[in-house]
């Protein structure tokens, strides 16, 4: 049984830790900086060793009753503000133009929040799932980090209907109208099909009436953003160096690649006055005078080379040189990489070889499976200790890769909320594992142990308190009382010391738990913005590899770096979809840049182009490759002698008639008159929809090896989306329709046809 589904088939509101998922931290319910875990006094430096190979340090306990004894870990103290650290005036030239750059994005999204709540009738708020309503609720006997959690539900049973509130958003609690009372805002912790769990700032009455639930603004995003940008204060180095008791381990926080991000902040661009002078407290060296460009590659490179996490593996280090050059030289030992182009070897060479890289990945180029190339050969065949971190801007990617990594034989674990995971990939989901470990028994029964234990705690204490004001009250109050009191309190005391040891061992096989599962994958899978969930501070991330760079904002990209890295790969496409701005002011002053372009035009970082596509008909990569890539894109879509696969041949269709002497177009533009309209802030356009639906269905009519899944229809906008979904799957006459025309075995393949927007279509992203 999902735990995300246990409280369903709990009568009683008994909270138990072991039913939240662990993705976004449930299982962490006190702060480790109060609740200490049960340890041994050998304790082993729980660092990942370089010197030792993944094989031997995976090792798994041989049974559940072995024991192994783990540092606790903690964030390290704040950091002081002293204006003579390294980066210092960078930093704060940095936090201050972010900040205030998230601060308006931010702004713009309360505006939305306020103009959907205020236009929108109540009817479309839940049709379209923003809103929930007629929910009771109660409060769970525990806590998340210190404070309150409750549950909603609509009934015993009852299905909630389809919401966006999915899990770490914001929500808005009001009995009728949020905009009209002062609604109590909190954070999706976890959901199911029944029940949605919400934790709170404070307690509040909730036993009675109904409650209605809206969705608010991003909170837990920008929070994490945030924190990333203060993070850069930190030195992962001088963090490591912290302490010397060997029971405590800080969590590495920030990142030993702040002179490559921060570059531009430290040393602004040349004027024609000359160079600009560098504050001595910057701790950086001063930019060398102009070269020959021959000179100027060599010292270009002689920054980041034998550098990184690596720099001490002469083995990596001297397969990255060698295939890092156009005729690579091949040794005795290499492993095979078959199936993989030139550009393709020399992007995996340069993200091994470079502390920091960009991979620029046109569409088609397979940068999905290079990554997956590169993951494979640190894991398996270089079988590098070091845990590795892949992150993506949507799970869509995230889920790609998941499913790449399987296939190759390459362990991965996704870490998200399993609503967002893909249903075939659940088995390598964080939550499926823990689930699967050998201490899940013993977790279940300290959980079960650690509710008793409290109930009595609570009953004793009640107990307790009433014989209390009666003695209190009472003149001459019998020995007998007194006597029964103190053993009361005694039994209270008693019970309270149990109560603690037994929360202090959940957590310790909870970080065991956690542990030992991330310990045991070879690639750790997840979003960026989920990079940051508590689930992770058990290990640190010296490298990342970071897909999709081009789409997601620098603050963002900035979460999974400022895990104590010193080896980043950043691969995407600046020539494709920027990130998702929606306030001007934030994208015109500099939000709508990602970190990826922003190191491309300083050009400072070391960078290769996947150069062949192998997803489009020549006819149709040919107006990308001159309008965007300067006709570097070359096309592995033909064959020797030039001519399209025939694979690539066009689908028959009244659309595509091929004209006197040519072969079918690869692509036509249809004109309709039909005009866009506002939804929301979304827009549809109906006529579109209408030739939509009918392209799908002369498709699936005249090719009959079509199916349902080789048809992808992509969109602009999110209403739209709704729109031509509804036409194909769930509109009255449409479904007469196409049962009439295809017959209704046919029409069944209407269900599998993808309908996504650019950013969050799969097949675009295959390869």
């Amino acid at each position: 049984m999902d735990w995300t589904e246990m409280d369903a088939a709990v009568p009683s509101p008994r909270f138990s830790i072991a039913k939240q998922t662990a993705s976004e931290g449930e299982w962490l319910q006190q702060d480790p900086e109060e609740v200490t875990p049960i340890l041994p006094q050998a304790l082993p430096d729980s660092r990942f060793d370089w010197r030792r190979t993944a094989s031997s340090r995976l090792k798994q306990p041989n049974s559940s009753a072995e024991k192994k004894s783990y540092a606790r870990r903690m964030r390290p103290q704040s950091v002081e503000h002293d204006p003579h650290r390294p980066y210092y005036s960078a930093i704060q030239q940095y936090r201050s133009k972010f900040l205030q750059l998230l601060a308006h994005e931010e702004a713009e999204d309360e505006a939305t929040l306020r103009h959907r709540l205020s236009t929108w009738s109540l009817k479309r708020l839940e049709t379209e799932g923003y809103c929930v309503t007629g929910l009771s609720a109660y409060w769970l006997q525990g806590n998340q980090f210190g404070k309150p959690v409750a549950s909603f539900l609509m009934g015993p049973g009852i299905k909630l209907p389809e919401n966006k509130l999915e899990n770490g958003t914001q929500v808005l609690l009001s009995r009728v109208d949020p905009l009209k009372e002062c609604p109590q805002i909190g954070s999706v912790l976890s959901r199911n099909e029944s029940h949605i769990r919400i934790c709170f700032p404070n307690h509040f009455d909730l036993h009675e009436g109904v409650w209605r639930l809206d969705l608010g603004r991003p909170n837990l995003m920008y929070e994490r953003m945030r924190n990333a940008i203060s993070n850069l204060d930190w030195d992962p180095q001088e963090i490591e160096k912290m302490g010397s008791d060997p029971s405590t381990e800080y969590i590495l926080q920030g990142t030993e690649l702040r002179d490559v991000i921060l570059e531009s902040f430290v040393r602004p661009p040349p004027t024609d006055e000359g160079p600009t002078a560098v504050h001595a407290s910057e701790n950086v060296s001063v930019v060398p005078a102009p070269v020959e460009p021959k000179e100027a590659e060599d010292s270009e490179s002689s920054r980041f080379q034998e550098c990184g996490a690596f720099k001490l593996d002469q083995h990596i280090l001297s397969w990255a040189r060698r295939y890092s050059r156009s005729n690579p030289v091949v040794v005795e030992g290499d492993p095979p990489l078959s199936g993989l182009n030139a550009s393709q070897i020399r992007a995996m060479a340069t993200m091994i070889g470079q502390r920091m890289s960009l991979i620029q990945g046109p569409p088609g180029t397979g940068k999905t499976k290079t990554i997956i190339e590169t993951i494979k050969l640190l894991k398996v065949h270089f079988q590098v200790p070091q845990p590795l971190l892949v992150c993506t801007y949507t799970n869509v990617a995230v889920d790609n890769l998941v499913e790449g990594f399987a296939r190759v034989g390459v362990k991965p674990l996704r870490v998200g909320f399993n609503g967002n995971v893909r249903q075939s990939l659940l088995e390598h989901s964080l939550d499926y594992k823990l689930e699967q470990h050998p201490l899940h028994p013993v977790l279940l029964r300290s959980v079960d142990d650690e509710t008793q234990v409290k109930d009595q705690v609570h009953k004793l204490s009640d107990s307790y308190r009433e014989l209390a004001l009666k003695l209190k009250e009472s003149k001459r109050p019998r020995k007998a009382t007194i006597e029964r009191a103190m053993r009361m309190k005694e039994a209270l005391i008693s019970l309270e010391k149990r109560h603690k040891n037994i929360k202090r061992k959940i957590y310790a096989v909870q970080q065991q738990m956690l542990r030992e599962t991330i310990a045991d994958a070879d690639v750790i899978c997840t979003t960026c913005i989920t990079s940051a969930c508590a689930a992770l501070n058990v290990v640190d991330f010296p490298v990342v590899f970071l897909d999709e760079a081009s789409m997601s904002t620098e603050p963002a990209s900035l979460i999974p770096l400022v895990k104590g890295s010193q080896h980043v790969a950043l691969i995407g496409d600046h020539k494709q979809l920027p990130p998702v701005i929606t306030s001007k002011r934030a994208k015109e002053e500099g939000l709508g840049l990602s970190l990826f372009e922003r190191l491309t035009e300083e050009g400072h970082v070391p960078s290769v182009m996947l150069d062949i596509q192998y997803r489009m008909h020549p006819t149709i990569s040919k107006f990308p490759a001159r309008e965007f890539y300067g006709l570097a894109l070359q096309d592995g879509t033909v064959d020797v002698f030039g001519k399209p696969l025939p694979s690539l041949e066009p689908p028959t269709s009244k659309h595509l008639k091929r004209r006197m002497g040519r072969e079918k177009p690869s692509v036509i533009f249809l004109d309709h008159t039909g005009n866009e309209s506002f939804k929301g802030r979304s827009r549809v356009n109906i006529t579109e929809g209408h030739i939509v639906a009918s392209i799908v269905e002369d498709l699936l009519l005249v090719n009959k090896h079509l199916d349902g899944r080789d048809i992808g229809v992509i969109a602009p906008y999110a209403a739209q989306i709704t729109h031509i979904t509804r036409l194909l799957n769930h509109d009255s006459h449409y479904k007469g329709r196409f049962e009439e025309v295809l017959g209704s075995k046919r029409a069944m393949q209407l269900a599998h046809i993808e309908i996504k927007t650019s950013t969050g279509s799969r097949g675009a992203r295959r390869r």
